[in-house]
Order: structure tokens, then sequence, then C-alpha cells
């Protein structure tokens, strides 16, 4: 039997994830060594992907493979430009994307309605990491930068009572995929891609807020 899609996709992305989590911005904004300022220009990056993550997910909800993984409940825009507009006073979409979320951005735009596997790519390194990673997030930028509640709602997903059993089916379901084998190396491919797209996106936010000498 071939090893667990789940169990496979976690181990092939390991260092490319590692690398993005410890990137010096997020290293720097999760030790409380920036500002809200910082997390707000976290977030207007944010609204880019999202929302094309969004718009094409549209054309995977029915989808034989995948439809079920695609759960609407997920999604994070309106909860991003609630946030947003919580902390800058204006809408989301007046923000200047950088060069690395332009190039995200085409990418995950770039995806074929037949290739759901390259979307589920997207899909699970950025919802299951919401659920996982991102409420540590929402917790200490809270805490150490005295954002209120009210422009944390990026972390609250409404229907989903208990993150880890919701994690737990994601993975259950990701394990019962009938991928072939071509589409399981496309989907690793495109994971680590958007783990190293996401990097660019925080070295690029770590030019703007850090030392010179720490934007590595």
């Amino acid at each position: 039997m071939p090893e667990s899609l789940a169990v496979l996709l976690r181990e092939s992305t390991q260092e490319a994830h590692e690398a993005a989590e410890n990137a010096s911005f997020m290293s720097s904004l999760m030790g409380g060594h920036l500002s809200a300022e910082a997390y707000a220009d976290l977030l207007d990056q944010y609204w880019f992907f999202y929302r094309a993550l969004e718009q094409k997910a549209d054309a995977f909800e029915g989808d034989p493979h995948i439809g079920e993984i695609v759960d609407r409940r997920l999604d994070r825009l309106p909860a991003i430009e609630t946030d947003v507009l919580a902390l800058r006073g204006r809408p989301a979409h007046e923000a200047e994307p950088l060069p690395a979320t332009v190039e995200y951005v085409a990418r995950i735009e770039g995806i074929g309605a037949d290739e759901p596997e390259r979307f589920l790519a997207h899909h699970y390194l950025r919802y299951l990491g919401d659920l996982s990673g991102g409420q540590v997030v929402g917790r200490l930028v809270g805490r150490h930068y005295g954002i209120a509640d009210d422009a944390l709602t990026m972390y609250r997903f409404a229907g989903i009572e208990k993150p880890k059993p919701y994690k737990d089916r994601y993975r259950d379901l990701l394990a019962g995929l009938d991928f072939s084998p071509a589409q399981r190396e496309r989907l690793i491919e495109e994971a680590r891609a958007g783990f190293q797209l996401n990097k660019r996106i925080f070295d690029q936010l770590g030019e703007r807020h850090l030392p010179a000498a720490a934007a590595v």
C-alpha cells in the first residue's frame, strides 16, 4: 500500500514549512519585537492571496476528489477584511501587494479546473495552518501588541467548535484520496512552492520592519 498521503505530504514539506515558520519576520512578530503595524502589514498581504484562494475554491466545491475537503466554513476573506478595517481604518483592498504576494496570487490563479491536487496544496498549507499555528499567532499578537479581539477574527472559525477533531478529519480525508502517483507528486511540489512563496512574503515584510542585519 502507498504511504498515507497525509503523512507523505507532511514529511515531504517539513523543511520548507519550517523555513517559512522560522522566517525572521515571523519569529520577531511572535516574540513581541515588532508592532501592531507589522501585523497589519501581514494581514494586508493575506487579503490578496486568500481572495485568490477562495475565488478558486468555487471551482472545486463539487470536485469528485476534494469536494468534501473544500469546506467554506474555512474561508478567511471576510474576517481579514474585518480585521484590516479595525486595524487600519480603511478597506483591505486599498493595500499594495508585495512582489512575492503578486507571484503567490498568480500561482493560485494559474491552477486549472482539472488540477485539484494543486489547489489542495494551497488549501492544506493555509487552512490547516490557521487551525494550528494560527491559533498561537492570534493569541500572541493580541497579547504583545494590545490588539483587541474584534481585530483578531482571522483566527476564529464559526461552526468549527474544536480545531483538533476538525484537523484529524481533514487528515483522514487526505489519507483517503485516490490520487495517482503523478498527482501525489504534483501535490507535494505545489505545497513546497506554496511554503517557499509564503517565506518570500515574510522576508519582504522583514525588509520593511526589521533592521537590515535581521531581515534575512
